[in-house]
């Protein structure tokens, strides 16, 4: 959108480098017309751990840190990978190993067993948190999400995205957010490290959510709620300046878990306030789906969101080269062969991709793609193929 674009903030000029795409500026509005959100909802308390290298003290943190909490009695939701988290952890009511058998079933049957418990504590990567969250709504108390990888923005989102049937594809639904979160410095130093990079993917769309938002809002079908998109602006630029240097091992260290955590529970915090997804999703994640519901999860979802932000570049007109130069960097997938999909297969995927979220209008509904259209779109940003 020609002229709607906002100036870099002082992080990005001290750097150097003007960003491939900037968050748009949205129009002032009188005073008497501005909502305000923050005395309605109440934003999560995030806590990082003291511990920088060792699970263990972490893991008496987080026990200590529940018990303070009020979690005196929860219910676990925990996959392998939380097990050494929840060692020092007491009262427990009951506990749960969500795996492949996480569907929205599965979570209603849990939530049964949780109804004597105080809240419902999870602790995993983001299969594992979705279900908690659907756990405890079940059950009607409150959710604790401890991550054990920092993949996505959806740790203090409302929203769960689970599958109906073991195998069948993840649908989004409406959730519950933590209360409180906690995030386990030495277990997520030790993540893989393509979990790391899936959710500096999942912020590069933010801005590009941002501008699908406004398309919606100028065409008259939605407001847009301005404390959200600070939000989900903000999660963006804490990000921002890691995107113009190559991301390697050697970067992951305790101060970068602590900027990432910050920033997707940023993020996630901007979904909560407006109940939706809105504020960070928009036709890069209908194209993410689209490719789950065609081809099944080809990498993480902040991956392929970041991937697909090409295209959405691309249509809003942007500078589709630097966002490339984003994905290379950080070491995300920025061409289709790279998720095991052909340039057919993509055109497929994007005339799918409106329908995977109906009612969400984005720039793929405002310049409707026929066949021809999308085959062309794809063939100008890989040529080969």
């Amino acid at each position: 959108m020609p002229g709607s674009s906002a100036t870099a903030p002082e992080s990005s000029a001290r750097n150097g480098f003007r960003p491939a795409v900037e968050v748009p500026v949205l129009p002032v509005e009188p005073l008497d017309t501005i909502r305000v959100v923050a005395s309605t909802v109440t934003s999560p308390r995030i806590t990082i751990s003291a511990a920088t290298d060792d699970e263990d003290e972490a893991a008496e943190e987080l026990a200590e840190w529940l018990r303070s909490n009020g979690a005196e009695r929860p219910f676990l939701v925990a996959s392998r990978h939380g097990q050494r988290l929840l060692q020092a952890v007491t009262g427990a009511t009951g506990a749960a190993a969500p795996g492949v058998h996480a569907t929205q079933g599965w979570a209603r049957w849990c939530s049964r067993s949780a109804r004597r418990a105080d809240t419902v504590v999870a602790i995993g990567g983001g299969r594992c948190l979705d279900a908690g969250k659907l756990v405890a709504v079940g059950a009607g108390i409150p959710f604790i999400a401890v991550p054990t990888q920092l993949s996505h923005d959806g740790v203090c989102s409302p929203v769960s995205v689970l599958p109906r049937t073991v195998g069948g594809v993840s649908e989004s639904l409406e959730a519950v957010a933590p209360h409180v979160a906690f995030f386990s410095r030495p277990t997520l130093i030790r993540s893989p490290i393509a979990s790391l990079r899936a959710g500096i993917g999942d912020l590069v769309a933010n801005p590009l959510a941002l501008r699908d938002w406004k398309l919606a809002s100028d065409a008259g079908l939605e407001r847009i709620d301005r404390a959200a998109w600070h939000l989900s602006a903000e999660s963006f630029w804490l990000v921002e300046p890691l995107l113009e240097e190559r991301f390697t091992s050697e970067c992951v260290e305790p101060d970068l878990i602590g900027l990432l955590a910050h920033a997707l529970a940023t993020s996630g915090c901007a979904m909560r306030t407006v109940g939706t997804s809105r504020p960070a999703s928009g036709a890069e994640h209908k194209i993410s789906h689209a490719i789950d519901e065609l081809f099944g999860p080809r990498a993480h979802h902040g991956a392929q969101v970041a991937f697909a932000s090409l295209v959405s570049a691309a249509l809003h007109g942007l500078d589709v080269e630097g966002v490339g130069r984003w994905l290379v960097n950080v070491g995300l997938p920025h061409h289709p062969h790279q998720l095991g999909l052909t340039n057919d297969d993509l055109v497929g995927v994007l005339l799918r991709a409106p329908n995977t979220r109906p009612g969400r209008f984005t720039i793929l509904e405002s310049v409707c793609l026929d066949r021809p259209e999308a085959e062309m779109l794809v063939r100008s940003l890989w040529s080969a193929g």
